[in-house]
Formats: C-alpha cells, sequence, structure tokens
C-alpha cells in the first residue's frame, strides 16, 4: 500500500514538473501574467482553476466520451460557469480588493484553454484513475508556477509578502505589469528545465506538448469528409428532396462536376501526349542512324541557337541603354530651353520696368 502511494505521488509530481502546463506546454499563460501579482491573487487564481480543471476533466471522463467533440465544447464552458460562480461570490465577499483587482480574468477562467485541452486530449481517452492523475498533476503544476510567480512578482514589484511590509528599499514596478509576468515565466521555465536535465540529461520537457495527440483522432473523420459527396440534407434522401435544396448548394454541386471533369479531361489529354510522346521515341529509334556529320550538326544547334538568343538580348540592351542616354539629354537640355524663352519673353514686370 505505501508503494503504491509512493508511486502514485512520483507520478503525479513527474507528470507536474516535466508536463507543466504553464512552462513547457504554454497553456493559460495570460490569467498567470495578468492577475499573478500577488500571493493572495495567486491563491485565488489557482484555487478557480485547479477545480475547474479537476471536476470538468472528471466529468468529461465519466459523462462525456460519446459525445461529439462540437457538443463537448459548450458543455465545458457552461460546466466552467457554474464552478466559477460560487468562487467569485465568495472571493468578492471575502477579498474584494483582490476580487476587483482581478479585473475580467477572473470571470474568464470559465472558458480556460487548460480545461479544453486537457479533456480533449486525455480525459475522453483514458479511464477514470489515469484522468484522476492527469488532472491532479496539471493542478498542481499550474498552482506551484501561479504561487511561485505571484510570491516573486509582490515581494519585488510591492515590497510586501500577503500585504506584509517587507521594507525594501527598492520596489520594481514592472513587475506588476503584464510583461513582468512573462519575463518571470520565462526565466522560471529556463530555470526548472535545467534542473530537469542536469537531474535526467535524456529529458526534453520543451517537447511536452504536441498537437498529435488531439488532432490524431480527428484525421480519419477529415479524410472521409474529403473523399466523399458532402449532401447537407443526407445521403438517402430522395431526388426530388435534393433537386428542392437551395439554388446555392445546386451551384456549388455543378462547380464541383466541371472541376472534376476539367481534371479528368486534362489526365486525359496528358496521357495522349505521353503516349505521343513515347512513339516518337520509339520511331527514332528504329530509324537508321545518319552520318555523324548530321549528329554534329544537331549537336550544335542549340549552342548555335543560345549564341543567337544572347547576341539579341544584347543588342536589346544596348538599345535601352542609348534610350536612357537620350532621354537624360533631353532632360538635361530642357532648362537651357527653358532659361532662354524666358529671356526671349520676359515677364510683364520687366517689360513695364524697361517702358518706366
Amino acid at each position: 500500500m505505501c508503494n503504491g502511494g509512493k508511486t502514485f505521488l512520483q507520478s503525479v509530481r513527474d507528470s507536474a514538473l516535466y508536463k507543466n502546463p504553464v512552462l513547457f506546454e504554454a497553456v493559460g499563460l495570460a490569467p498567470v501574467a495578468a492577475m499573478a501579482v500577488s500571493l493572495k491573487s495567486a491563491i485565488m487564481l489557482a484555487c478557480v482553476s485547479c477545480a475547474e480543471l479537476i471536476l470538468i476533466e472528471l466529468f468529461a471522463c465519466l459523462a462525456l466520451r460519446k459525445v461529439k467533440s462540437y457538443f463537448r465544447m459548450p458543455i465545458y464552458a457552461i460546466l466552467g460557469i457554474l464552478i466559477n460562480i460560487p468562487f467569485f461570490m465568495f472571493f468578492e465577499h471575502f477579498t474584494p480588493n483582490e476580487a476587483n483587482a482581478a479585473g475580467i480574468f477572473l470571470p474568464i477562467l470559465a472558458v480556460n484553454s487548460l480545461v479544453a485541452l486537457h479533456c480533449e486530449r486525455f480525459a475522453v481517452k483514458n479511464p477514470f484513475k489515469s484522468t484522476f492523475i492527469d488532472a491532479l498533476s496539471a493542478s498542481a503544476g499550474y498552482a506551484f508556477v501561479t504561487l511561485t510567480i505571484g510570491i516573486v512578482r509582490e515581494i519585488l514589484g510591492s515590497g510586501t509578502l500577503y500585504s506584509e511590509d517587507l521594507f525594501l528599499p527598492v520596489q520594481l514596478k514592472g513587475f506588476l505589469m503584464p510583461f513582468g509576468g512573462f519575463l518571470l515565466l520565462g526565466f522560471l521555465a529556463a530555470a526548472v528545465k535545467g534542473i530537469l536535465q542536469k537531474k535526467s540529461p535524456d529529458a526534453h520537457p520543451e517537447q511536452a506538448f504536441s498537437m498529435k495527440e488531439i488532432s490524431q483522432s480527428h484525421i480519419g473523420s477529415l479524410k472521409s469528409l474529403i473523399d466523399t459527396e458532402f449532401y447537407p440534407y443526407g445521403e438517402d434522401t430522395d431526388e426530388a428532396e435534393k433537386d428542392a435544396a437551395p439554388p446555392r448548394v445546386k451551384k456549388e454541386k455543378k462547380e464541383k462536376k466541371a472541376k472534376r471533369a476539367k481534371s479528368e479531361k486534362g489526365k486525359k489529354v496528358r496521357k495522349a501526349k505521353s503516349a505521343k510522346a513515347s512513339d516518337a521515341v520509339a520511331a527514332e529509334a528504329v530509324q537508321p542512324s545518319e552520318p555523324a556529320s548530321s549528329t554534329a550538326e544537331e549537336a550544335a544547334a542549340p549552342d548555335r541557337a543560345s549564341r543567337i538568343q544572347r547576341e539579341n538580348y544584347l543588342q536589346d540592351f544596348d538599345e535601352m541603354l542609348t534610350e536612357l542616354d537620350l532621354y537624360k539629354q533631353k532632360q538635361q537640355d530642357a532648362p537651357d530651353e527653358s532659361g532662354a524663352a524666358q529671356a526671349e519673353n520676359p515677364s510683364a514686370e520687366e517689360q513695364e520696368a524697361q517702358i518706366e
């Protein structure tokens, strides 16, 4: 029993560190950077997020296995709202300052991406015990990062710890801004990665997140959707019902058929051309070989053609340069001509001066 408990705690700890949802999976970064500016706000964020993750993931494992993925997403959001409301009311009553400082990020935790990721990646595909371990380890990892960032930002930015003044001579207010939270998250991720790689050099915690775990279940449905015809009213509909489809659907079907026919026609034309080319090569192979002089002339023909083409290019380039020089000369002569015209045709003021 003791060995079982030790194995359970060790698996939770390893999963929380090597697959940390914030540091290595980069999930739920915005609430940590925006909300975790003190220890109290970090406790608030950790409690709400961990409660949502554990409860919703276990519910998804028990009741949402056979539900389509596009129906599961709104269910996660509704459950998150139901869990978030009592926490919000509790914190607003007992810690109103921290609840007001959290702003919109506390209510928006109802649609936390961390919950959706773990439910889709793990909960709907694994048994209850494994799901519970995954939810507990992800919650522990998220709480560890949130509390650490909250403590460091409160000490460096406010000079306090749990609202108790530490009488520090310098306060770095920048760490209370979101960019300060992201900086600390980067430093913490680098430190944890270095410690884990020293302990086990073969570990690569930065590769913890892989979209294959999510997208693999959707590849088959996508392939079947691409390879089959799309009938918005079902495949078993009668011809009269298909004819009663909206004009846009009919137009799309006609366009698809036209494209398919055009591609098939292009394939036939390419096959015919390749067959003609192969026949021509076979006929040339059957014909007797010509004298060596004719073969030499044929070999020299491409060189001659390329040389003539190069000479034509050079001649065209010389003509372009000549035209450019003429244009520049005209532009230079234009000011002289305008000055001479002004000298020949003096202005009205100059004529009046001459008359006086």
